[in-house]
């Protein structure tokens, strides 16, 4: 077999004509094929009708209905048939493609028949995918499965599996690392690992690193080249089309000409602030509505999105995928001028819990997903299409272990931004340490407040606000707080996990180290309690010893 033959085979065992990134759709459905098969075999359409209900698929019928007339068909021949049918359009096209179809139906065995029928409909059903083809690429040309786990990242980056497949027939092994990001041709984007506890963020990633919101949209991959744009999906279909807002929003504000970014398509609410606090956007099945064929222009009205930018994959002729991280995100903030439509992904970089657990907490206050934690390391390569422990994520379900309540006093308040402006953005929250007598802190409350919430809050604490740390308040100066009030509101939390802290000061004794909450919910104010009713030291050791309260 020659490396064309290779290639287009490669394609059609897939059921397709082409790569998965290019409209390969035939536009044949059972009406078309129906007709295509009545003519081929001189047979009544109510024939084929009849048969149809019986089997319930059209290849079958093909194959029934054949004379066994046909010579064996070339893969030249029936690949340049199927472009033949993919590229008719306009008016009489329907007539064509059942005459083209119906001429090659005419030729082929009653086998080919059948298999022809079935991948112009997109039923090939041959029980396997393109990781299942990789393997036997990888046994047909290097003659070892071994190969298999290089074909596969080879396959990551080129991601057409004909140029793959004709690669290695022309150079065996030698094909391997070929390959690089090439524009109009999508890479498999990197996935997140997911860590199975707070803690295992400093074993995965130690020292500093890069910690960004998560947001629940359509990942994609913008590929511009001069004027010509095209985004990808993360399943690398081409869903250009239903984003010409975004099309015309690259092409006005992205400067370079040659260049391949990864993001965050997000729906938001129209006349909501574009600022890191209170924008509203809409959930992942509303903006779902945008992929639609037809009415594009409409819901792009109704559903206006943002492209939130992580990553630059490609610059100018260069492929940055073995660039690092740090790297990558100083080309991206320098290539991504910010506007409506286009911005960059919220960020912080630190080496500290605490911070991370505090950023968290605001991500869930805006409604996002979580977030992502990313390695600063040299090494942080772009490992396209494989789930990386250079990328951990952390969702709000992952903290949903102990999901116990917790009453405690407020001691402290942190100055509020956007929506929270001329408020409070969090509390700082203490239990009480009995042998000692003094509240101790505990945790830092940013999340579950309604509006309402908060001005009852505010209202209760303005009469108690004070210039100094209380005598029976023990507070590190890491977590001061903006402004300090007495212990005497009582809120009740919702708490995922007890935690050693060297922030707080919860039951800390000779040592340095406290107890912490994670990953706090305010649930309601506590009218009927006072500050001696909060949970106590022992409680929370208990609890976390697993003795329980």
């Amino acid at each position: 077999m020659e490396g064309k033959e290779v290639k287009d085979s490669a394609y059609l065992f897939l059921g397709s004509i082409g790569p998965a990134f290019e409209k390969t759709t035939l536009g044949v459905g059972d009406k078309i094929a129906l007709k295509a098969i009545a003519s081929a075999y001189r047979v009544s359409e109510e024939e084929v009708k009849k048969r149809y209900s019986t089997t319930g698929d059209l290849g079958d019928v093909a194959f029934e209905l054949s004379r066994g007339e046909g010579k064996s068909l070339t893969i030249d021949e029936v690949f340049g048939k199927l472009r033949e049918i993919k590229e008719t359009s306009g008016k009489g096209s329907q007539e064509e493609k059942v005459r083209l179809l119906s001429s090659i139906l005419q030729r082929a065995s009653p086998e080919e028949g059948k298999y022809i029928v079935r991948i112009v409909l997109g039923k090939l059903r041959l029980g396997f995918g393109d990781q299942f083809l990789l393997e036997a690429l990888s046994l047909a040309f290097t003659g070892d499965k071994k190969y298999t786990a290089k074909i596969k990242e080879s396959y990551n980056v080129c991601t057409d599996i004909g140029e793959l497949a004709e690669s290695l027939s022309e150079h065996g092994t030698r094909a391997l690392g070929r390959f690089s990001i090439k524009l109009g041709r999508p890479v498999r984007s990197m996935l997140a690992q997911r860590v199975e506890s707070f803690e295992e963020i400093e074993k995965r990633i130690p020292g500093e690193k890069a910690v960004e919101e998560k947001y629940d949209g359509e990942r994609v991959q913008i590929h511009k080249n001069g004027n010509e744009i095209k985004a990808f999906s993360r399943r690398l279909e081409d869903i250009t089309a239903q984003y010409p807002d975004l099309v015309e929003a690259v092409r006005r504000d992205i400067n370079a000409e040659k260049i391949v970014l990864d993001g965050e398509i997000i729906a938001y609410v129209e006349g909501s602030k574009a600022d890191d606090s209170t924008q509203e956007f809409y959930s992942f099945q509303r903006l779902m509505q945008r992929r639609r064929k037809y009415e594009v222009q409409k819901y792009a009205e109704i559903f206006p999105v943002a492209v939130f930018f992580f990553d630059i994959l490609y610059l100018e002729g260069k492929s940055l995928l073995k660039e690092p991280y740090p790297r990558r995100r100083a080309l991206l903030e320098e290539n991504v001028k910010q506007s409506e439509a286009l911005r960059m992904a919220g960020r912080i970089v630190t080496d500290n819990l605490e911070e991370i657990e505090d950023f968290f907490n605001k991500t869930l206050e805006k409604k996002l997903e979580g977030i992502i934690i990313k390695s600063m390391s040299s090494n942080a390569v772009y490992e396209a299409g494989k789930r990386s422990w250079f990328w951990l994520k952390w969702k709000e379900e992952y903290a949903e272990g102990m999901r116990e309540t917790f009453d405690l006093v407020i001691v402290g308040k942190y100055y509020g931004r956007g929506k929270r402006k001329g408020s409070f953005g969090a509390l700082l929250c203490a239990i009480l340490n009995e042998e000692e007598q003094r509240f101790e802190t505990f945790t830092k409350v940013g999340t579950g407040f309604t509006e309402r919430d908060a001005k009852e809050i505010d209202s209760l604490l303005s009469e108690h606000i004070v210039n100094e740390i209380p005598k029976n308040v023990l507070i590190k100066s890491r977590m001061m707080p903006d402004v300090l009030v007495e212990p005497t509101v009582v809120i009740e939390v919702l708490g995922a996990e007890i935690t050693k802290s060297p922030g707080h000061t919860a039951g800390q004794g000779e040592g340095d180290t406290g107890l912490a909450l994670r990953f706090p919910r305010f649930l309601r104010i506590r009218y009927d309690k006072g500050p001696a009713d909060v949970n106590t030291v022992k409680e929370i050791m208990n609890l976390k010893e697993g003795i329980g309260v």
